[in-house]
């Protein structure tokens, strides 16, 4: 009988320096060995999102010396773990697809077919992985970058983003160490749009005070308006989210959870999806939980089913769920939620 590969061991004997990233939460590089220790089901994945491991990985081709991408979608278990079986799976129909077709031609999506692991990212996670490639390999940024670095000066006036290109923005984010003067300046003039689409590539950087606050005082300003949009206030925390000091972004996210839309789905996602962190703070944890509550059933069952994998943020919510100091309408949510969970244990589903 012959065993099936190690998904490293795989990538090992078809390419060359394979390297892997998370694209669930953050864009964020996962070293060689921390990989191979997530395979053998040694460590959980350290930022599953929607119960599974959403993976990118880069290697180049033996032969032809091209680079090639894979992005991959793996289940985990309750504790963050990888389901092996799920993987054994995956690499089983890739070799026996190796005798029909070479795996390593074409693009990502031509290499898995229809290999149901498989996923293609949005056009902004493309961009800012592109990105980040190009900048820790040396590479020069792509024709955008100069474009979008004169928007950001506003030679051409603010309103006029209609033509900057989103690789361009995402290249600008990624070198924003660079541009932490041009960018905090331009942050309070910025229309929604090219803002929106700012703060989903700086989401991946951890931000310096002076582009948090930049981006803190466009959250005040829209809190104190007569129409505090929520999309725009869910923007604002996605590109603060890795802010590098964490009391200023703790801070930002009480202030939104605070605020009248604080209930919203959109809002309250930002922070499961992309601020969790912040979640570690028992007070902010706890005025998450109360607002969750407030926004219906359906989005706290799915979002706290969500957080609950996430390996810190597990043992924090556990001790919650347990806790008999929540507001009343945190425990019917609670109590609901245990409710479907054990429902759906017994028929062998998730929750």
């Amino acid at each position: 009988m012959t065993t099936t590969p190690s998904l490293y061991d795989f990538l090992d004997q078809i390419g060359t320096q394979p390297r892997f990233f998370s694209l669930g939460r953050h864009i964020t590089e996962i070293p060689r060995e921390r990989f191979m220790a997530f395979e053998n089901a040694n460590e959980p994945w350290p930022q599953p999102f929607q119960q599974a491991a959403w993976l990118g990985i880069l290697f180049n081709d033996t032969q032809t010396d091209e680079p090639h991408l894979w992005f991959l979608r793996f289940p985990l278990d309750e504790q963050g773990l990888l389901v092996q079986a799920a993987r054994d799976e995956f690499l089983r129909r890739i070799i026996d697809s190796a005798g029909q077709a070479d795996t390593t031609s074409g693009n990502s999506e031509d290499q898995l077919g229809d290999n149901p692991f498989g996923f293609k990212p949005n056009e902004a996670q493309m961009a800012s992985l592109h990105a980040c490639i190009a900048h820790t390999q040396g590479q020069r940024p792509s024709p955008q970058y100069a474009h979008a670095l004169e928007y950001f000066r506003g030679e051409q006036g603010f309103e006029q983003w209609q033509f900057v290109g989103l690789q361009g923005i995402a290249d600008v984010a990624v070198r924003h160490a660079e541009h932490t003067a041009l960018l905090a300046d331009a942050i309070p003039q910025l229309p929604a749009e090219p803002f929106n689409v700012l703060c989903g590539c700086l989401e991946n950087e951890t931000l310096g005070d002076e582009l948090v606050d930049s981006i803190a005082q466009r959250l005040q300003t829209k809190l104190a308006s007569h129409t505090p949009d929520p999309v725009l206030i869910a923007a604002t925390l996605r590109g603060l989210s890795h802010g590098g000091n964490r009391e200023k972004v703790i801070a930002a996210t009480r202030a939104a959870l605070d605020s009248e839309p604080g209930s919203h789905p959109e809002i309250l996602a930002a922070i499961a999806g992309r601020a969790w962190e912040t979640l570690y703070d028992n007070a902010l944890r706890a005025r998450f939980l109360q607002r969750l509550a407030e926004s219906g059933q359906r989005a706290f069952d799915s979002i706290l089913a969500d957080l609950l994998f996430l390996p810190v943020l597990r043992n924090l919510l556990l001790a919650d769920i347990r806790g008999s100091q929540q507001p009343e309408a945190v425990r019917q949510a609670i109590t609901a939620f245990i409710q479907r969970f054990t429902q759906n244990a017994t028929k062998g589903n998730k929750p």
